[in-house]
């Protein structure tokens, strides 16, 4: 009942701009963000911090997403009980008259965050476990001092016989940060996601397959409109996990169109080094493609 109470307390939608659930991680974008109840890398540390009890006995990586919102940078290291992390967001974010249907421009600007986290786990039984990563986060416009604050995510995770379910809630605490129109403060932002994972060693540490299933609870507000996403995925590994192809899809739940397709590949190379990219069609032609690449060592 505690845990029902607390992702029950942070469903209060927020009234503030924020960038949506994503930009961190080129396995979860290749997925097409589909990845609450997979986040069995170091990525989980964003995605869902309870995920890294489920992952592989290590994980360390540097990745670098580009999407048509913004960007995001990620190095993190796990291990099943703890995780350390670094990460960069760089958005664009929309001041009050986001809404006036062209008739004044719409002032924006370049919102960037640097995140220092710590990830801990606890078990409640066997097969459920909690996680929450504790952040600094020093945020800031383009051209504007920084501001340091403390943020929160969590996590919950159930796995039971290759059957995954998790809920994801972010910026629990909402620190707030100095703007050109006031305060700027990020949504919160809970996911629930549904996976089938069946693990064999031989298949590697993600193998042999992934499908999974995302959907936002929560509405995200930003200058181009709001959103509430949902994101269907999947993953195989082939060769004893020397590589492994994936792909998904995404969309928007409200009116505002914003399906996007995705497909990436993982390489394992030596020393259990494993190089992967991610490419993402947006539903506007206009827009350029998404991509992303990472360095990974899993074992």
């Amino acid at each position: 009942m505690r845990i029902i109470a607390f992702f029950a307390l942070v469903l209060v939608p927020s009234l503030t701009c924020a960038q949506t659930f994503g930009g961190i991680g080129v396995r979860a974008e290749g997925m097409g963000g589909a990845f609450v109840a997979v986040a069995d890398d170091a990525s989980a540390v964003y995605w869902n911090p309870a995920g890294i009890a489920t992952g592989a006995t290590f994980d360390f990586q540097i990745a670098r997403v580009d999407r048509e919102i913004g960007s995001g940078f990620l190095i993190g290291a796990t291990l099943p009980v703890v995780g350390f992390s670094y990460y960069r967001t760089h958005t664009v974010q929309g001041g009050p008259d986001r809404e006036n249907e062209g008739s004044v421009k719409v002032p924006a600007g370049a919102f960037e965050t640097s995140n220092f986290g710590v990830t801990v786990v606890q078990s409640i039984v066997s097969s459920v476990v909690i996680g929450t990563t504790l952040r600094i986060v020093s945020g800031g416009f383009e051209g504007s001092d920084s501001d340091t604050k403390g943020d929160l995510d969590a996590g919950v995770m159930v796995s039971l016989a290759g059957i995954r379910a998790g809920v994801s809630a972010r910026n629990l605490v909402r620190p707030e940060f100095s703007g050109p129109w006031g305060s700027v403060e990020p949504d919160r932002q809970v996911r629930f996601g549904a996976a089938y994972a069946p693990r064999s060693a031989p298949s590697g540490a993600q193998g042999p397959m992934t499908v999974s299933f995302d959907a936002d609870i929560t509405e995200t507000q930003s200058f181009t409109g709001d959103f509430r996403m949902a994101a269907i995925g999947g993953e195989y590994w082939a060769w004893a996990g020397l590589l492994g192809v994936r792909g998904g899809v995404r969309w928007n739940t409200l009116d505002l169109p914003a399906t996007a397709w995705s497909t990436g590949a993982t390489v394992r190379l030596p020393r259990s080094i494993h190089a992967e990219g991610h490419v993402t069609k947006p539903h506007d032609e206009d827009r350029d493609l998404e991509w992303g690449l990472a360095v990974r060592v899993t074992f």
